[in-house]
């Protein structure tokens, strides 16, 4: 459950995307909790053809310092971060 001052922060389609974010977030103690959404039809395509995503939230303070840990990451997990998710929610 989300509280107030929680934040969607982003989608990954990705399974092991979605651990090497989950793993960084820990070791830099950012709180974060995740939802699954399903994905429409017409939105698939840009979230790597998958039916569902993982939404991860964060503390509404933390969201600026979870970006900047997100960012710090290889490209190759960066690129697989979707952060405009209005369409999901």
């Amino acid at each position: 459950m989300r509280a107030e001052r929680d934040v969607a922060l982003c989608a990954i389609a990705d399974a092991k995307i979605k651990a090497k974010v989950m793993n960084t977030m820990i070791r830099k103690r950012i709180p974060y909790a995740e939802e699954w959404h399903k994905v429409p039809m017409l939105q698939r395509k840009r979230y790597e053809g998958a039916k569902e995503v993982c939404i991860v939230i964060t503390h509404g303070e933390k969201a600026e310092e979870a970006k900047a840990v997100i960012g710090g990451l290889e490209e190759d997990v960066r690129s697989r971060v979707y952060y405009d998710i209005k369409g999901l929610m």
